[in-house]
């Protein structure tokens, strides 16, 4: 039985994201993988799951329901992984301290719905005889 998206607790329903982190994974993923990215752009400007009443008049406040194939979250993983402070782009530097807090709580968020995509899978995916 399936859930209603507008009902989910964004907490709980790891294919929810906040329109900021959707953002900022399109900001950090577009040169990599501008196709993804620009799902993720348009997946914005449609419509946000329902807000509760304090969230009326904030922008911030909107989530939307990812739909993406196993594919393209893996894509994503892999371009922000470029970002954490073991990511090639970075060396261990440290320069860009912020960015790699917030690739690392993005990565974070993605690699939880690639964890529950995981679970879903069939237990047998041989094909029948």
């Amino acid at each position: 039985m399936s859930e209603d998206p507008a009902t989910t607790e964004p907490a709980i329903d790891p294919a929810i994201f906040s329109r900021g982190s959707l953002k900022l994974t399109f900001d950090l993923i577009r040169k990599k993988e501008p196709r993804i990215a620009l799902t993720l752009r348009n997946l914005t400007s449609g419509k946000a799951i329902e807000k509760t009443a304090q969230q009326l008049k904030n922008k911030n406040a909107d989530f939307f329901l990812v739909e993406l194939d196993s594919f393209e979250v893996r894509a994503i993983v892999e371009a922000l992984v470029a970002y954490t402070p073991r990511g090639p782009q970075n060396g261990n530097t440290g320069q860009n301290a912020g960015m790699e807090i917030m690739a690392k709580a993005l990565l974070d968020d993605w690699l939880k719905l690639a964890s529950r995509m995981f679970t879903e899978l069939p237990t047998d995916p041989r094909p029948g005889p």
